[in-house]
């Protein structure tokens, strides 16, 4: 499976960045420490790599590297090499929300490459399923209320229509048992930083007594807007408002786990992972 455009875009800026590094030090752009050259990978240094990833980087790109509060990073070893992913890596790359992790060290970076690299283009398993069966049971499960597949359905939740592209099967499957416990973070584009996490309920009293279930739209420092499970926004005002409660883990879409199969999602992800959008 090729990268997409948007997902090589934090690559194609360190890149651009490695080729002009004679300019480094006047863009105010840290320059890469020194450090030994890579070891020849082992089973051990991948799997020590593993939990360094999982503990340092797989809050933004996924235990298997396609993708969560970041983009999916499961191509970059073929398109940055080693010491590209070093330079990534120790340095960062301005302007895309990925910091400098130079203080791990070269004992800690190289493992991690290790690890990244011996994902490949695709990472982890592939789950095997039908995605006939499958777009039956996104039909049948009213899927299309909250989600848009090819111009079809709702856009009160993510667009799905490239999703095979940017996330892994395990990946879908997780969300499809517990779809509040990963939530992204930024705009419709995973590029994009903000300071809230989309798609976050919350449960708040208004200043008339009037209690609100929603997901969050919209925030500033005065109000917040919420959709209801009808569609309706409210608006709240923060500071008359008598309690304003998050729900972590929360959401309005279903958890599946224990109303499907596990042959029925099985189906389901197959259908999810053959969504690839424009080819």
């Amino acid at each position: 499976m090729a990268i997409r455009p948007w997902h090589a875009a934090g690559i194609i800026l360190a890149v651009g960045f490695l080729g002009r590094a004679p300019s480094a030090a006047a863009q105010g752009i840290r320059p890469v420490p020194p450090h030994p050259p890579h070891p020849k990978a082992t089973a051990e240094s991948i799997a020590k790599g593993k939990a360094l990833f999982s503990g340092t980087c797989a809050n933004c790109h996924g235990i298997d590297g396609s993708g969560a509060n970041g983009p999916n990073i499961q191509g970059a070893a073929r398109a940055l090499g080693p010491e590209g992913l070093y330079s990534t890596i120790s340095v960062g790359v301005m302007g895309s929300g990925m910091p400098s992790f130079s203080g791990l060290g070269a004992d800690k970076i190289w493992p991690i490459i290790d690890y990244v690299t011996s994902l490949g283009n695709h990472g982890g398993e592939t789950i095997e399923g039908d995605p006939a069966r499958g777009e039956k049971l996104y039909a049948s499960n009213g899927c299309a209320s909250c989600h848009m597949v090819n111009g079809q359905g709702s856009d009160r939740g993510p667009d799905l229509s490239s999703i095979g592209a940017l996330r892994s099967d395990i990946f879908l499957k997780s969300e499809l048992q517990d779809p509040g416990a990963n939530l992204p973070v930024g705009g419709s584009s995973l590029l994009e930083r903000t300071p809230y996490s989309n798609y976050v309920m919350y449960h708040v009293v208004l200043a008339d007594g009037k209690e609100v279930t929603g997901m969050r739209v919209n925030e500033d420092s005065f109000t917040l807007q919420l959709q209801d499970a009808q569609g309706h926004i409210v608006s709240v005002d923060k500071i008359k408002a008598r309690k304003i409660e998050v729900l972590p883990g929360k959401s309005f879409m279903p958890s599946y786990q224990g109303k499907l199969s596990d042959e029925q999602l099985n189906d389901l992800v197959a259908y999810l992972s053959s969504l690839e959008g424009a080819q």
